[in-house]
């Protein structure tokens, strides 16, 4: 019986640490990794295009917490799939790409010489984004890229990697053994830096939390609202934090960009941020109302660029809420009285979005998608106006349920996104406009024959909705944003996936729940609305109306 190839092993050292899925397409140059015959390698789902190999990594990793691989060939295959791993990497979704480069043996030390596939430095398009990338010459390289990539995706904080690969070093055997890596430990916070916190907030009497993705990837939702209750403190969420602290009497339900949790955030006396990069589409590039003072627990650098900081500890949120509690103990700090009944915020929101002709029919739909697609199932939203509202505007009722690609905004994210959570069995809804799905229409071919249980929900309103808008907003001619659309039930039927229009969107709800019936079968399906829906205070040409 002869050694398994380096692929081989790769794919084994990936199974053996927990990789369940990876996602690409064969081509001439990286074969070995279909070739494979690994116990314990993960199951390759195979797709119609790089991009929605990223994609689905991401969508898999943002459902479950497994980070999943992106099998690719050289050059453009490459290169195909780097939109798809920018969203990923910006959003802390530890996409790990595995692409062979051209042969070894073929190279020349003076540069590049006309291979096919051949780019003078394949790896620096994914160090664009900070990234690590890793180029692997001999099979000993391409094993101990694998093994320094599982730690950065692991974290913390979790990250992507790129790791290159000639395909003749692919194919060749591997003798040795496959290696077992330990994790590593996540970093301390200074302990002056949490006693410092702890003054602050001694000093307060009217703090407020922000938890973002940070805190789901810690599994640190229970530490997190016990410091919330301790200090009486309201509760608001990024995009990537939706579903923390679900039903509890201090979250804030609803999106800071509206008056009424904007007022929260202008009268508290200090903020302290858990797990969040604070991003601009979250903060309306930092120009929300803030307490004067602030605090922030989380991993990464990217909020050392925000606002100014009182105290900022960049180390794991769950052991350092651990710390400030025991610091909280010592300076006598026991639990508050809140000092805002925020119970009825989120009512008040609603009411008045329902109340108002504008964006009644979108808060309907928001409505509509709570009450018909099941808590269990996964929800991934593209850039689409009906998907700005409901990520922005549903009442998540767990971490992990919702995607939201505003991490690098890529149009066209959900329907590949959806193959990642679904590829386990999740029943997943894609929310998208009519102009996403045309980026990635050939995966109708992956979900078909794999059995996907997805419903991809379709907003048909003629184009790019989101950006009419923006041209009305500023004045521009309205050019390039209407756009032919299929008839998606002809469509539909192409790939044998079946389609349900809706005319009314109070039969919305009902039209999911036949979809989902469809998915617990191991059927795609498809629901389409034709409707044009005005776009939430979210977005960017909202942010600052009276």
């Amino acid at each position: 019986m002869s050694a398994p190839s380096v692929a081989a092993a790769i794919l084994e050292l990936l199974g053996r640490h927990g990789v369940t899925r990876a996602f690409g397409i064969p081509g001439v140059h990286n074969l070995p990794f279909w070739d494979a015959d690994a116990e314990s390698a993960p199951r390759i789902v195979g797709v119609r295009h790089e991009q929605a190999a990223g994609y689905a990594a991401d969508g898999l990793y943002r459902a479950t917490g497994q980070f999943g691989a992106a099998l690719l060939t050289s050059g453009p295959g490459a290169a195909n799939v780097v939109g798809a791993f920018g969203e990923a990497f910006v959003s802390g979704s530890p996409v790990l790409v595995f692409a062979s480069e051209v042969n070894q043996s073929l190279r020349s030390s003076a540069g590049p010489r006309g291979i096919l596939h051949e780019m003078a430095d394949q790896g620096a398009m994914f160090e664009a984004f900070g990234a690590p990338a890793r180029r692997a010459s001999t099979r000993q390289e391409a094993i101990a890229s694998t093994v320094l990539a599982l730690r950065d995706a692991w974290g913390p904080p979790p990250m992507g990697n790129y790791i290159g690969i000639p395909a003749d070093v692919l194919g060749e055997e591997w003798t040795a053994a496959i290696p077992h890596i330990p994790r590593l430990p996540a970093p301390d916070a200074d302990p002056h830096d949490v006693s410092d916190l702890a003054e602050l907030i001694r000093m307060s009497v009217r703090p407020v939390l922000w938890l973002g993705g940070g805190v789901v990837a810690a599994d640190a939702q229970q530490s997190a609202r016990a410091l919330a209750h301790r200090l009486g403190a309201p509760v608001v969420t990024s995009y990537a934090g939706r579903g923390l602290l679900a039903g509890d009497p201090l979250l804030v339900d609803a999106p800071v960009h509206e008056p009424e949790v904007g007022a929260v955030l202008a009268d508290a006396d200090l903020l302290i941020v858990l797990g969040s990069s604070f991003d601009g589409m979250n903060t309306k590039n930092w120009r929300l109302p803030l307490p004067t003072r602030r605090a922030a627990i989380t991993l990464g650098s990217l909020i050392r660029e925000t606002v100014d900081w009182d105290c900022l500890i960049s180390a794991d949120v769950g052991l350092t809420l651990e710390q400030l509690s025991a610091a909280l103990d010592d300076a006598g700090i026991t639990a508050r009285t809140p000092w805002l009944d925020v119970s009825s915020i989120r009512r008040t929101v609603v009411d008045r979005l329902l109340a108002d002709p504008r964006t009644r029919p979108a808060m309907t739909w928001v409505q509509q998608l709570e009450a018909g697609w099941p808590a269990d199932g996964a929800v991934v939203c593209d850039m689409a106006v009906g998907a700005y509202w409901y990520g922005g505007y549903s009442s998540q009722p767990r971490p992990r349920r919702l995607q939201y690609p505003v991490g690098w905004g890529t149009l066209g994210y959900a329907l590949p996104a959806a193959i990642g959570p679904a590829s386990l069995g999740i029943p997943t809804l894609a929310v998208c406009g009519d102009g996403g799905p045309m980026f990635a229409l050939g995966e109708l071919a992956t979900y078909a024959p794999e059995s996907l249980p997805i419903t991809l929900l379709i907003v048909d309103d003629g184009g790019y909705g989101m950006l009419r808008f923006d041209q009305q907003v500023f004045g521009h001619p309205e050019r390039g944003v209407d756009l032919l659309v299929p008839e998606w039930q002809a469509l539909g039927s192409a790939f044998g996936i079946g389609v349900e229009r809706v005319e009314q969107v109070g039969d919305l709800a009902a039209a999911l729940g036949r979809a989902h019936e469809a998915n617990l079968r191991g059927e795609p399906r498809m629901v389409v609305w034709s409707q044009a829906l005005f776009p939430p205070r979210t977005t960017s040409p909202r942010w600052f109306e009276d």
